[in-house]
């Protein structure tokens, strides 16, 4: 696939990543629930009482659901990306930044899978340990932070696509210390943050549809006039 291909997929790809983000955000604002408290160890009955909230349940199912979703569109994103960017970077620094993506997205599913099995378990009466939340509790961190390496290693290659692949790097760059911060706070003090950290990820994906696209039409505009 040429580059003009390439920009184009990425375009809607970056798209389609926002749109479902947006649809996340829309969700957890209407149920009020969402999969970030059980990214953090707490005591058994706090996740009872958690779902067993209004609509506690039901929120965090729809929430889990287009997190899979999401799932699916970044990571084809940044593999797509890997592609594009391998004319503009070094070829280890787009191995390393594609590895972690994908560990990242690895340790998503595992995170969305573990939570609905932990859900399950405790609907159905089925033993749920404090080590359950403390497992899940790691894997969230250590998913985030891969996430950061990729986007830090990523964000060197849209700085070589022009002043919007410049803006999107300094998005990506603000994105990063919004979640190392979030990790050493207490969860419940680190709630604007999370807020930051979404704000800053979805507004890089659409950044970043505005780039491609305006990549791919610029391309075939010079294929047109040859």
């Amino acid at each position: 696939m040429d580059n003009q291909g390439l920009d184009r997929t990425l375009g809607l790809l970056a798209t389609l990543t926002a749109a479902t983000v947006a649809a996340m955000v829309a969700g957890i604002l209407l149920t009020h629930s969402s999969q970030d408290f059980f990214q953090s160890a707490r005591a058994i009955d706090d996740y009872r009482a958690f779902l067993g909230a209004p609509a506690g349940a039901t929120g965090l199912r729809i929430n889990l659901g287009l997190d899979n979703l999401f799932m699916i569109f970044y990571g084809a994103f940044f593999v797509v990306l890997a592609a594009r960017l391998r004319e503009v970077l070094d070829a280890r620094l787009v191995g390393v930044a594609l590895a972690a993506a994908m560990l990242t997205l690895l340790l998503d599913s595992l995170e969305n899978h573990h939570i609905m099995t932990t859900v399950h378990a405790i609907e159905v009466g089925l033993p749920v340990s404090a080590g359950d939340g403390e497992f899940q509790m790691v894997a969230s961190q250590i998913k985030f932070h891969a996430s950061y390496l990729a986007t830090f290693l990523f964000s060197l290659g849209f700085l070589r696509l022009g002043g919007i692949g410049r803006v999107t790097a300094i998005v990506l760059w603000c994105y990063i210390p919004c979640g190392v911060l979030i990790s050493v706070l207490p969860p419940d003090s680190a709630k604007l943050l999370v807020l930051g950290r979404t704000i800053f990820f979805v507004f890089a994906f659409v950044l970043s549809a505005i780039l491609f696209f305006s990549l791919a039409r610029t391309e075939r505009s010079v294929t047109v006039t040859r």
